[in-house]
């Protein structure tokens, strides 16, 4: 009995062991990409990705210290789970398609610390990326405080990176306001204050990733990555403490239980299918707005750009709302200081606005303490009282959302005062813009009232800053598989008028922003007498161009050098081209997005100049099969219009046309 006794206490030793000492995976549900964890000999936790079994991050740390407890070393291994399948579906009112199919594989890893304490440590694979958290599964009295998180991201030798210095603590900022630069892995951000979110790599194999966060809530703040990336390895970065004045704490603090946000891998064989993913959306939590019929996504109008004085003046904004009117768009913007009016009553813009069927959205300041400009008004967005009675206010008043500007900070308490705008906004049934903020985190999933994020140095820029219209054409290649490939950018684009800063984009350029960059409201910034000035074919694409979409493709393009998107909403495709070189360029576009039948096109490339269109309508049907050959001008562009030119019989929800929203889905 002894020598069974024995044997069995030996096999279960030997189980165990191999247990510890061999890595824990989930694989996607197509078997290409995999996330691991494995338990170093001193306890400590590393994690990888592969793709074809092809290294996409190398070991890389994990870990994560309390003031009270530590985390990330002398770990014991106590339980994992079995691997759970994900299987979700859910819709979204605006962004890159409608219906949302999640499928994944998920499961969650038990360890302990010296001191018995619990850390799990939850690892997803999705067929676009990966992901993982930490919680702390335990209760215990009082707060805690983690003073450090040890994450860090191992990105393969030689790879190429598109990377954003992290702003540095300024009257305004840290707002994401600079450009991306392309940089080799493992270069030093030029700043103390590191690199943004997300970061853009390809690897050698030619394997693209971008590394972000997804569903930051008010127990945790944003972050971003450290200086430093010594051995191609990025380490995660809490926010500067003198962020927003010095106000709230840079290090997060929760009651336990207590779950951290995923970090993020998206993972794609092309450029194109980083643009395409919605990985963060996809983990973040389901929508917490019961009835979503009241956030309708559109354009606006903006007067600000062209004109920065005129939200005091009525007969400005009424004169945009005209427009807005004109054109079919929805909406028009109030900017900032539109309390303190020189001519008129802002009761005379509200009005005006009813009359036309034009919805406004207002400007405010999200100070509060946490911010010194003066812009007005202020102080109304941060107490909840006030923000609430405000709310009821604009709410009374018929206003359909409003612009939260200058946030400074990516701390704790200024996460939480996001959320709680948002939450309070969609009682009220008033859609959310912010401006001078953080990056999206998968909040539009969550609440849909959430319409759009600048977090992007953008067109203003334009009005302010010598040198942004020299690097803007091979920018706006860049965004997409990077700021905007994580959530909604509101670049306020479009702009064929020049501001301080003459462009060096061709208007058609600009034009294919409207489809190239994704936005549920997308403010188009230039002034009415520039628009009413461009050719008939341009206004009616103008009038025409939705901003939520059923479908997106990336058929052409790498970050840099030039993009050629596709976007369908319901029985009609959109098709976006832009060149970001200072050569021209020729490409080929294949219009196998295109269903089986014939398709009636129009097209939009450069003229003979910067500043000119060419415009071709065709009653001659496209058939989807073919290859289109286009040419676009050194920082050129281009936009094209497919409708079915046949009706089948399946009746107008399969192939009707949409003329600026979504009337139909195919």
């Amino acid at each position: 009995m002894r020598w069974i006794i024995a044997a069995l206490f030996i096999l279960a030793a030997r189980g165990a062991s191999a247990q510890v000492s061999e890595p824990w995976s989930v694989a996607s549900p197509d078997s290409r990409t995999a996330i691991a964890v494995e338990r170093q000999p001193d306890g400590r936790l590393v994690w990888r990705v592969t793709r074809d079994a092809q290294p996409v991050l190398m070991d890389s740390p994990m870990g994560i210290r309390r003031a009270d407890q530590a985390f990330d070393a002398g770990l014991t291994f106590v339980s994992a789970s079995p691997v759970r399948n994900i299987d979700e579906h859910y819709t979204m009112p605006h962004g890159k398609r409608h219906d949302h199919h999640v499928v994944g594989r998920e499961r969650t890893l038990t360890f302990a610390n010296a001191a018995g304490a619990k850390l799990e440590v939850i690892i997803r694979a999705h067929d676009d990326g990966v992901a993982f958290r930490y919680r702390f599964p335990e209760t215990a009295e009082g707060v805690k405080t983690v003073v450090e998180e040890r994450t860090g991201f191992h990105v393969p030798p030689r790879a190429l990176a598109w990377m954003l210095p992290h702003q540095e603590v300024s009257k305004y900022g840290p707002a994401y306001e600079d450009f991306f630069t392309e940089v080799s892995t493992g270069a030093k951000a030029p700043r103390p204050d590191g690199w943004s979110f997300p970061a853009l790599f390809r690897t050698v194999s030619r394997r693209w990733i971008l590394i972000t966060e997804s569903s930051v809530d008010e127990t945790y703040c944003g972050s971003h990555l450290a200086q430093d990336a010594s051995g191609e390895t990025y380490h995660l970065k809490f926010p500067d403490p003198k962020e927003g004045l010095g106000i709230g704490k840079a290090q997060p603090e929760s009651k336990l239980p207590w779950t951290m946000p995923w970090r993020v891998v998206i993972v794609g064989d092309a450029s194109g299918r980083i643009v395409e993913s919605d990985l963060v959306n996809d983990l973040a939590p389901a929508s917490k707005i019961a009835t979503t019929t009241w956030i309708k996504p559109g354009r606006a109008a903006w007067s600000w750009w062209s004109k920065s004085d005129s939200p005091k003046h009525v007969e400005d904004l009424n004169a945009f709302t005209d427009f807005a009117a004109e054109m079919g768009w929805e909406y028009a913007l109030v900017d900032a200081n539109w309390d303190r009016m020189l001519t008129g009553k802002i009761e005379d813009v509200i009005a005006h606005a009813k009359a036309k069927k034009v919805g406004l959205f207002f400007w405010y300041n999200s100070g509060g303490p946490h911010n010194d400009v003066t812009e007005a008004p202020r102080d109304r967005m941060f107490a909840r009282d006030v923000r609430r009675k405000e709310f009821e206010k604009l709410r009374a008043w018929g206003v359909k959302g409003v612009k939260v500007d200058f946030w400074h900070s990516d701390k704790q308490d200024r996460i939480a005062q996001y959320r709680d705008i948002l939450r309070d906004a969609a009682e009220y049934q008033l859609m959310v813009n912010f401006h001078g903020s953080t990056i999206p985190r998968g909040w539009s999933r969550e609440f849909p009232n959430l319409v759009g994020m600048e977090a992007v140095i953008g067109a203003e820029q334009y009005k302010f800053r010598d040198g942004y219209a020299a690097k803007a054409p091979w920018h706006n290649t860049v965004l997409p598989f990077t700021r905007n490939a994580i959530g909604p950018m509101d670049f306020t684009p479009v702009t064929f008028s020049d501001a301080k800063y003459p462009h060096k984009t061709t208007n058609t350029h600009e034009l294919a922003l409207s489809v190239v960059f994704e936005n549920p409201i997308q403010h188009f910034a230039d002034s009415v007498a520039s628009y009413r000035a461009v050719p008939p074919q341009v206004k009616t694409f103008l009038k025409q161009v939705p901003t939520a979409w059923d479908e997106t493709r990336v058929l052409i393009g790498d970050p840099g050098d030039k993009i050629v998107v596709a976007r369908r909403d319901g029985g009609v495709w959109y098709v976006g081209g832009i060149n970001g070189q200072d050569a021209a360029q020729s490409v080929s576009v294949p219009l196998d997005f295109l269903k089986e039948g014939t398709w009636r096109g129009m097209l939009i490339q450069d003229g003979g100049t910067d500043r000119l269109f060419e415009a071709r309508a065709t009653d001659q049907p496209v058939k989807p099969n073919r290859v289109v050959g286009m040419q676009m001008r050194p920082h050129g562009g281009f936009v094209m219009r497919f409708e079915r030119a046949d009706t089948p019989a399946a009746g107008r929800g399969k192939t009707a046309p949409a003329t600026g929203g979504r009337k139909g889905r195919q």
